[in-house]
């Protein structure tokens, strides 16, 4: 009997340890931290966004390809088209909070500025899955097939789904969970930034086939009609804008634009290799630079770099989290 009774404790020990969530080094709550998501050795770097000092890496070790920051910047999200659900995970503790089961296909997610309701690209739907702050799916929305690139307004009323396939920007009433027109973009585009005070959506792109893309398409939001294009070669990817103007990472030349907020480029400066994203905060810019492992730090106003961080393997894209006082 008593041989029997260890046997059983022993399974439920077992059981217990095989349904335990991970646990990670804590990111105090004071710190500004850089997060560089390192798709490649399936980690997450913590850097002091001061000094650049790692303050933890996660192990992840499951095959994310994007992550985001929950509006409160207390919840880490962490997705991939391969994995079958969205992972949660609490910054101050380390502890993974929960899971939503999305099932596989999530490319990419943003949430409203209150954090009340999430939206998630899914490529084997073709769809924007719109989900609570509760983890409860509430609507799948039908779009062309790769929505790569989710943007919202400031007031969070609007959702722009730009699709990295099929050529089209859906829009999205994001109060209301339905679709209100969509307009013809790129085929490959990716990237992009709504500029609500002038009326305008900037959209990159990788290119298709033969044909790299050297521009940013600048479309009208009330109606999606093209305005003008703008010069930023090669495969204007990712888009920041600042005081001092509108920053372009073009990932296929290794360049960073600045520009005037009337499109004007000031400024280009070579940057990184194969830089894929790119952050700012407190007068820096932080470029991920996939093949060298590293972030490069440039000063804003005088675009001269600052310093090179090392990061995990392949930096695919970072998040900026500030510290609370």
């Amino acid at each position: 009997m008593k041989r029997a009774s260890v046997w059983v404790l022993c399974i439920c020990l077992w059981v217990i340890s095989g349904c335990a969530k991970p646990s990670f080094p804590p990111i105090d709550n004071s710190l500004s931290v850089v997060i560089s998501l390192d798709v490649k050795g399936e980690t997450v770097t913590f850097l002091n966004a001061k000094n650049g000092r790692v303050i933890a890496r996660w192990e992840i070790n499951k095959p994310f390809r994007g992550g985001a920051l929950s509006p409160d910047r207390r919840t880490l999200l962490l997705y991939g088209p391969d994995l079958d659900r969205v992972y949660r995970y609490n910054l101050a503790t380390g502890k993974q909070r929960d899971e939503w089961k999305t099932g596989s296909g999530i490319i990419s997610a943003t949430a409203t500025p209150d954090g009340s309701t999430w939206f998630f690209g899914d490529n084997q739907h073709h769809a924007v899955r719109v989900w609570s702050e509760n983890g409860k799916e509430l609507t799948r929305l039908r779009v062309g097939h790769s929505p790569l690139t989710l943007l919202i307004n400031d007031a969070g009323t609007e959702l722009y789904a730009i699709d990295f396939q099929a050529g089209r920007t859906f829009v999205i009433d994001a109060v209301h969970h339905r679709l209100i027109r969509s307009f013809a973009v790129p085929k490959m585009a990716l990237g992009g930034l709504v500029r609500e005070q002038q009326g305008e959506l900037w959209v990159g792109g990788h290119g298709s086939g033969s044909r790299v893309e050297t521009n940013i398409h600048v479309y009208s939001l009330p109606d999606g009609r093209l305005r003008q294009m703008i010069a930023a070669p090669v495969m204007p990817i990712d888009f920041i804008e600042t005081d001092r103007g509108v920053f372009v990472l073009s990932h296929g030349s290794n360049t960073m634009h600045r520009f005037a907020p009337d499109g004007n480029r000031l400024a280009s400066m070579s940057v990184g290799a194969n830089p894929f994203a790119m952050e700012a905060a407190g007068g820096r810019l932080y470029i991920a630079s996939y093949d060298s492992d590293e972030i490069i730090v440039v000063d804003e106003a005088t675009l001269r770099p600052l310093a090179r961080w090392k990061t995990g393997d392949g930096p695919l894209q970072l998040l900026i989290r500030e510290g609370r006082t």
